[in-house]
């Protein structure tokens, strides 16, 4: 082995002219380490995707850092519910004992262009690569498994998301209030999906699927999904945008569905499609969702407050979204179950409460004022029903403080369905507004519309 430093290394390959550093680095530690070594190495664009350090902890093995040689960088995070600042290494060797085999690892980071790199050099004494391969395996099977995690794209990236996972965890499907024929095709289509693969196969189409919800915003779509994916159990993948920080969105599309294809079968998100497609990234998308690659195994299911802004390509070919679920405004019945469930809580939240004033309704009464609201609330969404109640949960915290305190108890209103009425009626002037607003909105992007079709036309 040659005594020249690794540091030195790295020094002269980032100082010159014109860097390859993956090739340089390569070169350098087969000369280092000679024909008697084994070299299997990495490179990467994410930490995260090749997790080294953490996958050895998993199986009870604890790398040491050549300390003359390594050099960190420490990142800010929570462990066990305590903020504190972690080392993170940036360039450097870590040596450790793997299948009775000891490794010295070389770590190398860079950027070029708009793209960070990670360099992993695994070397080691033995006859074949074999033991290296397996271990870059494994490192790479335990990165992209998911430990109570979800798949998010976000900025141009998939990155794990435990919290987006734990709210999925939260949400019930009988908890989910829609019609209940909704309901029952929504969960035949989701299960069916995964469980007829060998029927697609026998007549010769892709296993593959695309379902559309819907409607206003507020009525239950997010809802809906988040309930299915925890019903179900399926492998989800939630894209927030197409966007990518310097390669356009064109480039986030084809990360997207070479993501998708990696983990399939799954369940592949695309939340607010409207405002994702754009006249510049459709025909990557149709290729994407249709063209020569094969997404097999893959249930995509797209929500849309606006379908009139879709491409007709994207919403009414088949072989896109195939079934469209329409979320409307909720019936007199359906806000009356959405009531009564609210209600149930404000009632249950008395027995949480220190005190337990200021909370009850009467005895059987919940069912009446339920009722009384959503006679109340015509027109109204789910998300504004929920507003109401969190909005009056709120404004009794805030009396009773004030009865507590004893401070200008004047206007505090003892009666609490009077106040659950008041907030309705305070809710309900600005859903006025918002619509009136919503309505200024549409006319003036029709009249745009129709301007630049004059214009397209005199063009012509």
């Amino acid at each position: 082995m040659s005594n020249r430093h690794f540091s030195d290394i790295l020094q002269n390959q980032f100082h010159s002219a014109v860097s390859n550093p993956e090739l340089n680095l390569i070169r350098h530690l087969k000369k280092v380490h000679g024909s008697e070594s084994q070299l299997v190495s990495t490179t990467i664009c994410t930490e995260a995707l090749f997790p080294l350090e953490e996958y050895l902890k998993s199986i009870g093995t604890h790398p040491d850092p050549v300390s003359d040689e390594s050099y960190y960088t420490f990142d800010f995070a929570k462990d066990k519910n305590e903020q504190a600042v972690f080392p993170r290494i940036s360039a450097g060797i870590l040596e450790f004992m793997y299948e009775n085999t000891p490794f010295r690892v070389y770590i190398a980071s860079w950027t070029c262009g708009y793209n960070d790199y990670c360099f992993y050099g695994l070397v080691f004494t033995a006859s074949t690569d074999d033991v290296g391969r397996e271990l870059a395996s494994e490192v790479y099977k335990y990165g992209s498994a998911l430990k109570e995690e979800i798949w998010v794209y976000e900025g141009g990236e998939w990155a794990k998301s435990s919290v987006l996972f734990h709210a999925i965890k939260r949400s019930a499907w009988e908890d989910v209030i829609l019609d209940e024929q909704l309901k029952e095709d929504l969960r035949r289509d989701t299960q069916t999906f995964f469980e007829s693969k060998e029927v697609y196969g026998a007549l010769g189409i892709t296993w593959k699927r695309g379902l559309l919800l819907m409607g206003p915003p507020g009525n239950g779509k997010t809802e809906t999904i988040k309930a299915l994916l925890n019903k179900f159990g399926y492998a989800a993948l939630y894209v927030k945008s197409f966007s990518t920080p310097f390669q356009g969105p064109e480039h986030g599309i084809r990360l997207i569905f070479n993501h998708a294809r990696k983990h399939a079968p799954c369940v592949l998100i695309l939340e607010d499609l409207d405002s994702m497609v754009t006249p510049k990234v459709r025909s990557y998308l149709l290729n994407e969702l249709d063209g020569l690659a094969q997404n097999s195994g893959i249930l995509t299911i797209a929500t849309t407050n606006h379908p009139e802004r879709i491409d007709d390509a994207i919403l009414n070919r088949p072989s896109r979204f195939d079934v469209k679920y329409e979320f409307g405004l909720p019936s007199l019945d359906l806000r009356k179950r959405f009531a009564l469930r609210w209600v149930d809580k404000v009632q249950s939240s008395n027995t949480a409460a220190s005190s337990g004033e200021g909370l009850m309704f009467g005895d059987g009464e919940g069912d009446r004022i339920a009722g009384e609201v959503a006679k109340r609330t015509e027109g109204w969404s789910f998300a504004f029903l929920k507003e109401l109640f969190v909005s009056y949960l709120l404004r009794l915290a805030h009396d009773r403080s004030l009865r507590k305190s004893k401070i200008d108890t004047a206007n505090v209103n003892p009666h609490l369905e009077d106040v659950l009425m008041d907030q309705i009626e305070r809710l309900s002037a600005q859903i006025l507004k918002l619509q009136a607003s919503a309505g200024k909105d549409s006319v003036e992007e029709d009249d745009h519309d129709e301007d630049s079709s004059s214009s397209s036309d005199s063009h012509n």
